[in-house]
């Protein structure tokens, strides 16, 4: 399960490990896709398909759920975005987009993550965006030197036996990690060949590796806007006062911000049907609330926007974007 793997994440200290490209580059599923909206693409809007919202709490909060899968990625809360379900799945894919400074705290590793995934109760499969601070926590190491935690982080990993195993490969950027850069990710599971195959694409570089899948099922799929990691730093190599997870996320300071958006989305499932974030499978939008029950006893603090069309090749229901709202 992803949220409660995340957990895991924050007590193991892993040795980070540059991404090398293997010598291979795999075509997704899905096909190929490149790094940004076609030019003069018509953006075609969609309004949300699949099941209701589900409300996950804060990170900052210890709220126990009744009726979430326990299986969910979701399951612990501090997560926005989209959550698929009721089949197990093969392929995952999107492109992320960074977001600007002033959106997620760049300097204290509190940043989410933002994330594709494949999961199950005891496996998770992420690919996807953090920062260098972030990194540290999650991972024990930073990539990007000792003294820097303000950068971004490409990350893809695996986990297994509930968290107790971890295999991690890293990228950090240089000079691409601009606002609205995108970024790429996929993750398909050869279940001929028992093994999880990541790509990670900028626009300068593919970086391709594999890790063994050690005989996984993956009953859901996921693309999210992550803070369930700073709800375990008590047991982190930071502690609770170092990351001060009750601001995060918590009310947007300054007036409604669009974290990041995806694109592109494309999954699939294990006997080959495919579909973008939407297809033959349940949706359900996941959306933090202050005390992880719906509005209007509780404020919205971050959710995903409608589903709609990105033009660039997937279908509909291929984007959404994420917002961070201030509740004023």
């Amino acid at each position: 399960m992803r949220n409660r793997i995340s957990r895991a994440f924050l007590a193991v200290a892993v040795a980070g490990s540059t991404i090398t490209a293997l010598g291979f580059a795999m075509a997704g599923p899905a096909g190929a896709a490149s790094l940004g909206p076609a030019a003069g693409a018509v953006h075609r809007v969609f309004t949300p398909s699949g099941g209701p919202p589900v409300y996950t709490p804060s990170c900052s909060k210890t709220v126990s759920f009744i009726g979430i899968d326990s299986t969910s990625p979701i399951y612990t809360g501090g997560c926005a975005g989209y959550v698929g379900s009721g089949r197990n799945f093969r392929y995952n894919q999107a492109l992320i987009t960074l977001p600007d400074a002033g959106v997620v705290a760049l300097d204290d590793g509190t940043a989410p993550t933002l994330d594709i995934g494949l999961t199950n109760t005891d496996v998770a499969a992420v690919a996807g965006l953090t920062t260098c601070g972030g990194y540290l926590s999650m991972f024990g190491t930073n990539p990007c030197g000792v003294s820097n935690t303000t950068g971004w982080v490409a990350f893809g990993v695996f986990l297994w036996n509930n968290g107790s195993n971890v295999e991690v490969e890293n990228f950090p950027f240089t000079q691409e990690a601009t606002p609205d850069t995108g970024v790429f990710f996929s993750i398909y599971y050869n279940q001929a060949g028992n093994s999880l195959r990541y790509v990670i694409r900028t626009t300068s570089t593919t970086h391709a590796f594999a890790f063994d899948a050690h005989g996984a099922v993956f009953n859901h799929a996921s693309a999210l806007v992550d803070y369930s990691a700073c709800r375990s730093a008590g047991t982190a190599i930071r502690t609770q006062a170092q990351i001060n997870c009750a601001q995060v996320p918590g009310p947007a300071p300054d007036g409604d911000v669009r974290i990041t958006q995806f694109f592109q989305g494309a999954w699939t499932t294990a006997n080959g049907q495919r579909g973008t974030f939407s297809g033959p499978w349940n949706l359900n939008p996941a959306i933090v609330t202050s005390q992880g029950d719906p509005p209007p006893g509780n404020q919205v603090q971050v959710e995903p926007a409608f589903l709609w069309n990105d033009g660039m090749g997937n279908g509909w229901g291929d984007a959404f974007g994420v917002w961070w709202r201030q509740n004023a």
